[in-house]
């Protein structure tokens, strides 16, 4: 084991000391951002979180559109952050790079696999920073680390100049200290749109049956403080679907998207290249290579089902509240059991927003014995503006 696999490390990247200023005026002015180290910077190479693709990359030659449009809205961007290799993972410790500190519960966890991102916002070092979220990737950090979290609609922002994982599934989101922020960063990337309405407020109950009793006492309040805005909220199984059943099933579907894609964006480089790799990263690669075409065929089919299952039950408005993380963050370099329990439980309703494309945001509203959780809001499609302005009423 890499001894600096077990250190905690500033959240930037070691080889990116760089900065970009932005233009002398625009919405974002006096702020700085920082990028995970799988997005376009010109000039830059693109390390995706392992060595052996930063060494046979060559340098981007443009900014991702995303980073352009932060830089044409007068934002400065400080450097690049570590991710996780190639994105694909949620506890947020690089083998190659360590494990990126956590501010808000030092000596545990920043989650993945924005790592970087979270840890940076989290210390006060830059204003916001964008992180990617096919699984959870921004959301889980977000609550480990006691900042503000979002992922977008599918296809509100543009992937291009962004490293694949599971294209179906990926977003370009960001975190924030405060949710003024949030909007700002938003206006900006979302080219955005006069907000939807609130219409009904729901508890996913089969998500926070997943979760320790003290994590859902912890956040009544918080949801008591939605429901100012809001208005009450019924209680539901959000996973119960006529051919899915329960959340189990989500997870499945889950499984054999995101690890099918996986394989297809980076299988082949692996076996051409055969790179030092973290535990578990190779072998997760592999695993996605071997499913059927007639299990990714029926998971499209089930995942249809879902998505438009999910898409009218948020249809006028509506807004699911789930725990943003299924767990507090656990130890740097806990056992593997800890791990697999913690990716496990996310699966089963952090899939729900990447599955049927819809936006969630998480809050960071409430502390277990001192270690942080967020609540997550989830609205239909193209309603990413009626979540940034939920986060700006609701009172932290």
């Amino acid at each position: 084991m890499s001894d600096l696999f077990r250190k905690e490390v500033s959240g930037f990247c070691g080889h990116s000391n760089l900065r970009v200023d932005g233009n002398s005026s625009g919405l974002l002015k006096g702020m700085k951002f920082a990028v995970k180290d799988i997005i376009d910077v010109k000039g830059q190479v693109t390390g995706g979180g392992n060595p052996e693709w930063f060494r046979t990359n060559n340098v981007a030659k443009d900014h991702a559109p995303v980073v352009q449009d932060l830089l044409s809205a007068g934002a400065d961007m400080v450097g690049k952050t570590i991710t996780e290799e190639f994105a694909y993972g949620m506890i947020g410790e690089n083998f190659h790079y360590g494990t990126p500190r956590n501010p808000a519960a030092p000596g545990h966890i920043p989650g993945g696999s924005s790592s970087g991102s979270a840890s940076v916002v989290s210390a006060k070092e830059v204003d916001f920073a964008l992180g990617t979220d096919t699984g959870g990737s921004v959301r889980v950090p977000a609550s480990f680390c006691n900042i503000y979290g979002f992922r977008p609609s599918h296809g509100r922002i543009s992937l291009e100049g962004i490293m694949p994982l599971a294209p179906s599934l990926d977003t370009c989101g960001w975190f924030a200290q405060k949710p003024g922020i949030m909007k700002k960063v938003g206006e900006v990337t979302l080219k955005w749109k006069v907000a939807t309405k609130p219409g009904q407020f729901y508890l996913a109950r089969d998500a926070f049956a997943l979760v320790d009793p003290s994590i859902r006492e912890a956040l009544l309040p918080a949801l008591g403080k939605v429901s100012q805005i809001l208005g009450g909220y019924n209680e539901v199984d959000i996973g119960s679907l006529k051919g899915i059943e329960n959340l189990d099933g989500w997870a499945k579907v889950m499984r054999v998207i995101r690890g099918s894609e996986a394989a297809s964006s980076y299988l082949s480089w692996i076996e051409s290249n055969n790179p030092v790799m973290g535990p578990g990263f190779r072998e997760r690669f592999e695993s996605g290579g071997k499913i059927s075409s007639e299990e990714i065929r029926l998971a499209k089919l089930k995942r249809t089902n879902m998505t438009n299952y999910l898409q009218e039950f948020l249809a006028n408005g509506a807004v699911i509240a789930v725990p943003a993380a299924p767990a507090l963050p656990p130890p740097v370099c806990s056992a593997e059991k800890i791990y697999d329990c913690l990716r496990n439980n996310n699966e089963r309703y952090n899939c729900m927003a990447p599955l049927a494309r819809l936006p969630q945001i998480s809050l960071p509203i409430a502390h277990v014995g001192g270690l942080p959780i967020g609540l997550g809001l989830i609205a239909a499609p193209e309603n990413d503006e009626l979540l940034l302005d939920i986060a700006l009423d609701v009172p932290i």
